[in-house]
């Protein structure tokens, strides 16, 4: 008992929340991209549809770990988390990406099969990955530096 005492002292007090969340906007996102790209070689609905749940996933996953950042930012850090406003900035931005992307798709289930919106289709996907990247290295020098 004193172990899963320890545990959640641990989870809950002393480890920050955000390491817990924001590894999965990034793998969410590089196999949202990934899996955009198998469905167009392999003209794979199968590989479309799960494109267009992981990025779903992207955005509500981003939301929750920009809460607790937002959260770490005030209780671990008392406010003076280094990088804060790029960090806000970006993650807001791929929240919206990821959004509006899941959204069009939902609207039209062709936009990959559309040979007028592929290719920003594709772009939107490519974004939310590259986002996600400058994310996680912004996040990694406040731990480790530039």
């Amino acid at each position: 008992m004193e172990f899963a005492d320890r545990l959640i002292t641990a989870m809950v007090e002393l480890h920050p929340w955000h390491s817990l969340f924001v590894h999965f906007p990034i793998a969410l996102s590089t196999v949202g991209l990934l899996a955009v790209l198998l469905a167009l070689w392999r003209r794979s609905d199968l590989f479309e549809h799960f494109a267009f749940f992981s990025i779903i996933l992207v955005a509500i996953s981003t939301a929750v770990a920009g809460l607790a950042g937002l959260r770490d930012h005030f209780v671990r850090f008392d406010g003076d988390t280094p990088y804060v406003t790029i960090k806000i900035f970006l993650g807001i931005s791929l929240m919206l990406l990821a959004s509006v992307t899941a959204l069009a798709r939902h609207r039209n289930p062709d936009l990959l099969w559309n040979g007028s919106t592929r290719l920003l289709y594709i772009a939107a996907y490519a974004g939310c990955f590259v986002l996600a990247a400058v994310l996680g290295f912004v996040g990694g020098s406040i731990l480790y530096g530039f």
